[in-house]
């Protein structure tokens, strides 16, 4: 009670929820880095919003809404002058972006495996610095330490109750065997080459309305979040799947504040996403389509 958390607009309600239930049942309080209508944020924010009692920055390294990515070096370098914890969502970043835990600071690094990692659903993890202590939320069985009352307080059995996901984390395993093999610059290379040629392909088409930031050189992952005329979102992804065997993601996409940054929280919006299993032709395919829906 009575600490201070600062974290952004970008965040997906896996960050958001926890942190209004922390707000409204444990005393925290919040701060948000707002974001602009372009989905940016401005890093000078981070440093007006730090207070006496401020804890922490907890923050996603990359919008699932927009694709924008947050310098987690800066933001980092903000921590650490301020003695505050770092922790990060690397949901959308884990298999597509390098990230150095000790360079950029950070004190918690979160992840789920059935994004770019490429494993399945139900598998994630927590990497933690040395000389951070997380306090259990679940207790139970270890399979150590069995007369023992309390849970343990070794890593990872502190954290681990009950029975694991062996079968979701031997896939998760045999996917980073895959990102290792084939190498996570060349996977995240021809992603962007197939992110901006969808982009180049949508961006001028009349009634098209494309989010973010999508200048040279600017870091983000490989989506491209578009809204044609003023068309329900969802009416469009229906669209999209059913006439076009082309699967998007539509509404609000757990981003309730971004949604609020960029106008669309009424209209939502409708995400494509890119991958190493995406080929050429279905990007010509999905450009083509958005086409023929502007065009009514």
């Amino acid at each position: 009670p009575g600490d201070h958390v600062i974290s952004t607009d970008l965040e997906h309600n896996s960050v958001l929820r926890p942190l209004y239930f922390m707000e409204a049942n444990c005393g925290v309080a919040l701060d948000f880095v707002p974001a602009n209508k372009q989905g940016l944020v401005d890093y000078a924010d981070f440093e007006k919003l730090i207070r006496p009692e401020t804890k922490a920055i907890v923050c996603t390294h990359a919008s699932n809404l927009t694709g924008e990515i947050l310098d987690l070096h800066r933001i980092g370098a903000i921590a650490k002058a301020h003695d505050l914890l770092l922790i990060v969502d690397a949901s959308q970043t884990g298999g597509c972006v390098d990230i150095n835990m000790e360079e950029m600071n950070i004190a918690v690094l979160c992840f789920t495996g059935h994004k770019g990692l490429y494993g399945p659903q139900g598998t994630g993890g927590l990497c933690i610095r040395e000389g951070v202590d997380i306090r259990p939320f679940k207790v139970g069985g270890t399979g150590i330490h069995s007369y023992s009352k309390v849970q343990p307080e070794e890593y990872p059995t502190r954290l681990e109750a009950g029975t694991q996901n062996n079968h979701g984390l031997m896939g998760l395993s045999a996917a980073l065997d895959f990102l290792k093999e084939t190498g996570v610059d060349t996977i995240a290379d021809y992603e962007h080459k197939l992110m901006m040629k969808f982009y180049n392909g949508v961006v001028n088409l009349p009634g098209v309305t494309v989010y973010g930031d999508f200048s040279e050189g600017h870091p983000r992952t490989a989506v491209v979040t578009l809204n044609i005329h003023d068309y329900d979102s969802s009416a469009v992804s229906d669209e999209l799947s059913e006439c076009f065997d082309i699967a998007t993601r539509p509404g609000a996409h757990c981003a309730p504040r971004m949604h609020y940054a960029l106008g669309t929280q009424e209209q939502g919006a409708v995400r494509f996403s890119f991958s190493w299993f995406t080929t050429e032709e279905e990007v010509d395919a999905a450009i083509e389509a958005v086409k023929e829906i502007a065009e009514g």
